[in-house]
């Protein structure tokens, strides 16, 4: 399905592009925002992408599969940006610590302990959920699919899969105290 519309965009069908945006998006926002976490700059890469396509639409190549190259050209961009913002010493995506060029190995160390503290906690915290939360957990926020496709990956109603997650991240705020 993705290939044929990938070669219809090559051709110029405005319909293809947008089933194409629409069929990848989620999966490609929660590919972006694990790289970088951030909101706006995975949204705007990705739609930034999908406009480079488009410009370039008569000159793309034939692809096998699609969602595995939209996630590459997608990392791409986004590891492109980083360097640039690194380059250009923007540091408006850190106001915590504005002015400073670099952070110290203490500060590193400090970060990298609390991001595995939170990791941690996390793991804990599901480990605590059902078996049926934490499928659909894994489903929802790993894998990125849609309440409707889990419902029918697991044979259940579209309201039970959207009540499991809502129960389950009631657990785990409660868990972390928020």
């Amino acid at each position: 399905m993705h290939t044929e519309l990938w070669d219809r965009i090559r051709t110029g069908d405005t319909l293809a592009m947008k089933t194409l945006y629409q069929a990848c998006y989620q999966q490609l926002y929660v590919y972006g925002f694990k790289l970088v976490a951030d909101k706006e700059k995975t949204q705007d890469s990705i739609h930034e992408l999908f406009c480079e396509f488009w410009e370039k639409r008569n000159s793309l190549q034939p692809v096998n599969h699609v969602p595995a190259y939209l996630k590459v050209c997608l990392r791409n961009k986004l590891l492109r940006q980083i360097k640039q913002d690194t380059l250009t010493g923007s540091m408006e995506d850190f106001p915590e610590v504005e002015g400073l060029q670099e952070f110290s190995y203490e500060d590193l160390l400090i970060a990298n302990q609390q991001a595995a503290a939170s990791r941690y906690k996390l793991q804990t915290g599901i480990d605590r959920l059902t078996p049926t939360q934490r499928e659909i957990i894994k489903l929802k926020f790993f894998e990125g699919l849609d309440y409707q496709t889990i419902a029918q990956n697991l044979n259940l109603k579209h309201r039970t899969v959207y009540n499991h997650v809502h129960t389950a991240i009631a657990q785990l705020r409660g868990f972390f105290n928020l």
